[in-house]
């Protein structure tokens, strides 16, 4: 198999608590789950100083996303997002026949005030993936105010924080803060990333109650799995596996950095738990990924995401790592051309 460094999920798998709460409940796989969100709704509201009438629950953050645009969007609405983001977001517009207009980065970050000039009256959504997936780049909390203070209420801003917990900058949005003031704020997770149920497929919304009552009317039935709202609550109580991940990321995110620094690649110091690299040509793309695959190494070429010249590199543990900075010191510094 190799090492897979492809999937931005959490590489150090998922706590002894879940596996031992989803072993409760195999036994219940042959029936059809008894979808009852409360419980984690309540555990949910409790950790974060809300209500549990302010959190949806569904099939993964993309599910969630997916029901802002059946829920909020009508005909003629259109989308906003950034290019070199999270492919979903205009995959998922283009499946539901809306027209999704895609502001630039710049230094690539998402530049807020390149939303300004695609606002319109047909404007009804507007997602932002924060930390940016694939550059790992944030926007900050004054930026993300910034916006949200010159867009009108009644157009959703979605901000999705998929990667929250490896977050070590200080600028980072308090985005539950920045909601009391903006009602048109919402804020996805979810527990693929560092809780480690990326294939339990379960994530959340955060808003206003009325956008999470109207959202929960286009809730699909029986579709949550019944391990995953059990595994979810045992995740959110193991607060040593969460920290160990954390901690394990933030070594290891700044050795690949510097080290891919070092041997002359172009990169960026991400906020996430991947690392990007941009390449002046689609050739010495091809040529790292293919000696990284040589040699057994997977990561995501992101040209199956329409992004061409570019690679993103999960961050692994120290031996993944090690061995993807070894090999990658067999090639030549990549050409400027």
């Amino acid at each position: 198999m190799g090492i897979n460094l492809s999937a931005n999920e959490n590489c150090y798998g998922c706590s002894p608590r879940v596996t031992e709460a989803v072993q409760k409940k195999i036994k219940d796989i042959s029936l059809y789950p008894d979808f009852n969100p409360l419980p984690l709704e309540e555990k949910l509201a409790g950790i974060l100083s809300v209500t549990p009438g302010n959190i949806a629950i569904g099939a993964g953050s993309v599910r969630v996303i997916d029901g802002m645009i059946q829920t909020f969007c009508n005909e003629e609405d259109e989308i906003i997002t950034f290019e070199r983001s999270f492919s979903a977001y205009g995959q998922l517009a283009v499946m539901h026949r809306k027209r999704c207009l895609f502001a630039q980065l710049k230094d690539w970050r998402c530049e807020v005030t390149n939303i300004l000039p695609l606002l319109s009256k047909k404007n009804r959504l507007i997602f932002i993936a924060n930390p940016n997936n694939p550059t790992g780049t944030i926007i900050t909390h004054d930026e993300l105010k910034f916006l949200l203070s010159r867009v009108k209420r009644e157009v959703l801003v979605v901000v999705d924080e998929a990667y929250r917990e490896y977050i070590t900058s200080p600028d980072y949005p308090e985005s539950l803060q920045l909601q009391k003031e903006f009602q048109n704020l919402v804020i996805v997770r979810t527990f693929s990333k560092v809780y480690g149920l990326a294939g339990l497929r379960i994530g959340y919304a955060i808003a206003h109650e009325k956008i999470i009552a109207e959202l929960s009317k286009e809730r699909v039935p029986y579709s949550l799995n019944c391990l995953a709202i059990p595994a979810a609550l045992a995740a959110l109580d193991d607060k040593k596996f969460i920290s160990g991940s954390v901690k394990a990321n933030t070594e290891q995110r700044t050795f690949l950095y510097e080290q891919l620094t070092r041997l002359g690649f172009n990169t960026i110091q991400s906020q996430a738990n991947f690392v990007y690299l941009w390449f002046e040509s689609d050739r010495e793309k091809e040529k790292t990924f293919d000696i990284l695959s040589k040699n057994g190494i997977h990561i995501c070429n992101l040209k199956i995401f329409g992004q061409d010249r570019s690679l993103r590199i999960t961050v692994g543990d120290k031996e993944a790592n090690r061995s993807v900075i070894e090999t990658l010191s067999q090639i030549s510094i990549p050409e400027n051309v």
